[in-house]
């Protein structure tokens, strides 16, 4: 019987320890439990817009731009920004992904017979959105960053003032 008890001592020791490696899983975050202060929830796309006052997917309201190198005049439809206006046509928020902080933009008067009018601009942040040659340009510091054809699938569609 002493050999007996040694012989399950060992085997008993090898049950807790395989019991020991085993840890509890960790706890994994829910998707859709990540609500922004405002009750977005970011897992599923989701970001606040001032202009429309909810919480909106902005590659669903929004209006696509592309990326744009003036240099060699390349669209890059890989890389997009999203414009969402207001109702009354007031305001204009664009939301980057590069950036969680959205660009305001408020409406600028456009005087009839204006070949490149900017239509909306954000005076601190350097930011313009103007209208040439059937394109809408998002410019950053007067230099064309982002485009949209104006004949493009889900082009801007501006309210009337």
């Amino acid at each position: 019987m002493i050999r007996i008890i040694p012989g399950l001592m060992v085997v008993m020791m090898a049950c807790n320890a395989g019991k020991q490696e085993q840890a509890a899983p960790a706890p994994q975050k829910l998707v859709g439990a990540d609500r922004s202060a405002e009750g977005c929830i970011g897992s599923a796309g989701y970001v606040w817009s001032r202009v429309k006052d909810s919480c909106i997917r902005p590659f669903e309201q929004g209006s696509p731009f592309y990326a744009y190198n003036p240099a060699t005049g390349v669209v890059d439809s890989s890389s997009a920004t999203y414009l969402v206006l207001s109702a009354t046509g007031d305001s204009a928020e664009l939301f980057f992904s590069i950036t969680e902080k959205p660009a305001m933009m408020k409406a600028v008067p456009v005087m009839e017979g204006e070949t490149m009018p900017v239509l909306y601009e954000d005076s601190v942040e350097m930011v313009k959105l103007r209208y040439y040659r059937d394109t809408y340009q998002i410019l950053y510091q007067d230099s064309i960053r982002y485009i949209q054809f104006a004949s493009a699938p889900k082009a801007l569609k501006l309210p009337t003032r």
